[in-house]
């Protein structure tokens, strides 16, 4: 169920709050497979799901049977949506493989959260 706020930053053609960071994680983060998305629904996000296994090599074609993780950007603990003035987020990863390593929820500058990202990804 989708819930619509109808005082949210990204209606009538206004892009989402975090889509510059959005773009950054696109543009900086590799794996084999990776989707980046973004929204201000109910709160500003960045979604970031990916495998470390190409997709051709899923089993069924199923990405849950992948080596596969799903990380979530957020602005700081209590704040619904994302303001440029302070440059901090938060990176937790929301789902992944058994198999793959553990991640701990961590707070800093986007570029440094996109590195560690990015390594964690290098790591697996």
């Amino acid at each position: 169920m989708l819930v619509h706020d109808i005082d949210r930053p990204d209606v009538a053609g206004v892009a989402p709050k975090m889509q510059a960071i959005a773009d950054a994680c696109r543009e900086q983060l590799h794996a084999p497979f990776l989707q980046v998305s973004t929204d201000d629904n109910l709160c500003s996000s960045v979604s970031i799901k990916g495998s470390s296994d190409a997709k051709g090599e899923w089993e069924n074609g199923i990405w849950q049977n992948s080596r596969y993780f799903h990380f979530n950007v957020s602005p700081l603990k209590g704040k619904r949506y994302y303001d440029d003035s302070d440059p901090k987020v938060t990176v937790q990863l929301y789902g992944g493989h058994h198999k793959l390593a553990k991640f701990r929820k961590y707070t800093a500058p986007v570029h440094q959260v996109i590195a560690k990202i990015q390594s964690w990804i290098d790591a697996t």
